[in-house]
């Protein structure tokens, strides 16, 4: 039996787990004295209004490695986690990993870092139930999936910066300027890590740059699906969507929804793209 075991920042729509045995191990997250953990009885519109409501900043804890063990179960187990540079979760499930090999040391079981998160993390699954259904060895699917790790990219589009003001990232007036001025953040995971590209004053031009940053980063002769997540901008991602399809006609291209800890990160109306 094969297992695939992913943290909650991996968004997967329904149909993209049909057939597979797949389980979620969620943050856990904090506004005010609410503890909150990032699963599917999660309220995520209750939970935006929440945050942005908050003169605090969001609370995040990573899951933990008996997290990860309870989930995992079979002779052969693939775990997608956030990037390491961002969060100990990839860490958790290092060590869980060896916990469940010490006891079954028959078994095969990989933790692919994502070097990325939110749209990043779906794509790595999307290759990985690829490989799995066209039957291919483990070793052949988790070199095809790490190639993969290392030759695409993720660009972000941020249209709030008030949560990088309440966690220090950026000085508080920033933030609240951002919103005053209508101005979105581009930036790029590169090495694991979020670096701004550029700001951009209004949604249509933020997404004009979102996509042409992309097609200046990204390898043009993969062929893997383009995934494209949002935070309550179904619209802007569908807009998003039909300029990517003009360059890549012939690629599948996915749009998913940002759950607890993506929209954190990301806030309402916020675009996590990854080809």
């Amino acid at each position: 039996m094969v297992k695939i075991v992913v943290d909650s920042c991996c968004e997967l729509n329904p149909d993209m787990t049909d057939g597979l045995n797949v389980s979620f191990v969620p943050f856990k997250l904090g506004i005010g004295n609410d503890e909150i953990l990032d699963d599917e009885n999660l309220n995520i519109e209750e939970f935006r209004f929440n945050m942005s409501e908050s003169k605090e900043a969001v609370r995040t804890a990573c899951p933990s490695p008996q997290d990860f063990l309870e989930k995992f179960e079979g002779d052969t187990v693939y775990i997608i986690t956030i990037t390491g540079e961002l969060s100990g979760t990839y860490q958790s499930a290092m060590i869980a990993k060896e916990m469940y090999m010490k006891e079954n040391p028959e078994s095969q079981v990989h933790v692919f870092d994502s070097r990325s998160a939110v749209a990043g993390e779906t794509a790595v699954f999307l290759n990985l139930a690829d490989c799995i259904k066209a039957g291919k060895s483990f070793e052949e699917t988790v070199s095809l999936t790490e190639e993969l790790i290392q030759r695409s990219v993720t660009i972000i589009n941020l249209a709030s910066l008030s949560n990088l003001a309440k966690n220090g990232r950026i000085p508080k007036i920033a933030g609240k300027l951002s919103k005053v001025l209508n101005i979105r953040m581009i930036a790029k995971a590169k090495d694991g890590k979020i670096v701004p590209v550029s700001i951009e004053r209004g949604l249509k031009r933020s997404l004009k740059s979102l996509v042409n940053k992309a097609m200046d980063l990204c390898d043009k002769s993969l062929k893997t699906a383009i995934v494209i997540s949002q935070a309550g901008a179904l619209d802007a991602a569908k807009e998003v969507k039909e300029m990517l399809l003009k360059s890549f006609p012939d690629r599948i291209i996915e749009i998913t929804g940002m759950k607890g800890l993506s929209s954190t990160y990301a806030e309402e109306g916020g675009l996590v793209l990854h080809l």
